[in-house]
């Protein structure tokens, strides 16, 4: 997630201006880009968001047993 909130803190002095150039050129309104170029920052933000939540809730039901117990001998492979 680091990365993402990275990108997007940036992204109001790099990655929105340059994007939105070539929409502004095409002919598209310069507020209707923004708010274009703000949704598709939201949406990959939130897909980052619900993979790192999808990857650790995997891996704690794969660590940890009934009683959530931390389990080390589950790390090894079979």
């Amino acid at each position: 997630m680091l990365p993402t909130m990275n990108t997007m803190a940036a992204a109001g002095i790099i990655t929105m201006p340059g994007i939105m150039t070539g929409q502004i050129l095409a002919g598209m309104d310069p507020i209707a880009a923004a708010r274009y170029q703000i949704l598709l920052m939201f949406l990959l933000a939130g897909g980052s968001m619900l993979g790192v939540i999808l990857a650790a809730t995997l891996a704690v039901r794969r660590l940890t047993d009934h009683r959530h117990r931390l389990r080390l001998d589950r790390l090894q492979r079979r």
